[in-house]
């Protein structure tokens, strides 16, 4: 019965420090996000401003997501154990907050955090932002496991990450049909929808192509990229599958664009679930194909 009880006491206790690095976080992305310290540090309604409350509940989600990933190792001495916890889960949060810093620099260069969620509350925006925190959340998740609480390690493939993940970006464009910084502009959701789906499939890829052991950090880099390769030959077959298979009609009228300006403000939410939901699909059943084979001893040793 005493060990339930010092079980019990140890959780509380992992619990509130767990509480302390939250704590922590909220200082630190006030201060790399200096436009939203304002906001941060103010009684919080969830009703007032529904495009704020996303943009901020993505970050909470966000660090739960990867704070889930660290545990708790309790054959070290207790003290050792926190400082430990405490070091990694402050460098992986600090990371964190500068990845979303890096992607949204890349993605939402145009517009501004203060301009699109405090004035116009932008639901497109705060839905792209969301998209942002979510995908970058569960690459660190992944990086985190791969590293096995090594900083050095973790940076290595926090930079490889962040470069694959911000190249994945600029793809966006060639996969979509919707004028992204025209509809952002006119809050108009189908490209936000089309976008989460976008940029969720590309988390999954990336994070498939690092879910393998680590021997040897230049063949691990070969290995990712490779992967990565065969990921973009097999998505466009799993794309091409599903919308064959399915009879989905692309009924976005392009032809439009050439006639007016304001052609893209009809799209549609309907189409930008299309869009996001095929690309993620594709996407996930590609995680199949790039990491679920196992070929064993199919074929001979020589």
């Amino acid at each position: 019965m005493n060990e339930l009880f010092d079980k019990l006491i140890l959780r509380i206790v992992f619990t509130l420090f767990l509480c302390g690095i939250l704590f922590l976080y909220k200082y630190a992305h006030s201060f790399l996000y200096p436009s939203s310290r304002t906001q941060i540090f103010k009684r919080f309604f969830p009703s007032k401003n529904s495009a704020d409350t996303i943009h901020l509940f993505s970050r909470l989600i966000g660090i739960g997501i990867i704070l889930s990933e660290f545990y708790f190792t309790m054959s070290d001495k207790f003290y050792l154990v926190l400082i430990d916890f405490f070091v990694h889960a402050t460098l992986v949060s600090f990371i964190y907050l500068i990845s979303i810093y890096i992607i949204e620099s890349i993605v939402l260069y145009n517009f501004e955090y203060h301009d699109e969620i405090i004035k116009r509350k932008n639901m497109s925006y705060a839905l792209i932002s969301f998209s942002n925190a979510i995908a970058v959340a569960y690459i660190l998740k992944g990086v985190s496991s791969v590293s096995q609480s090594s900083i050095i390690i973790l940076l290595f493939l926090w930079l490889l990450s962040m470069v694959l993940l911000g190249f994945s970006t600029k793809s966006y464009s060639l996969i979509s049909k919707l004028s992204f910084n025209r509809l952002l502009v006119q809050k108009n959701l189908a490209v936000g929808i089309s976008y989460l789906g976008f940029i969720w499939g590309w988390a999954l890829v990336i994070n498939a192509s690092f879910d393998h052991e680590l021997l040897n950090i230049k063949w691990y880099s070969i290995h990712v990229i490779l992967k990565l390769i065969l990921a973009l030959l097999i998505i466009p077959i799993f794309r091409s599958g599903l919308i064959f298979i399915f009879k989905l009609q692309d009924d976005f009228n392009i032809a439009n664009k050439s006639k007016t300006n304001t052609s893209d403000s009809s799209a549609e939410i309907g189409y930008g679930v299309y869009e996001g939901a095929i690309f993620f699909t594709s996407c996930f059943l590609t995680t199949v194909i790039t990491g679920n084979i196992n070929f064993g001893n199919f074929y001979p040793v020589f």
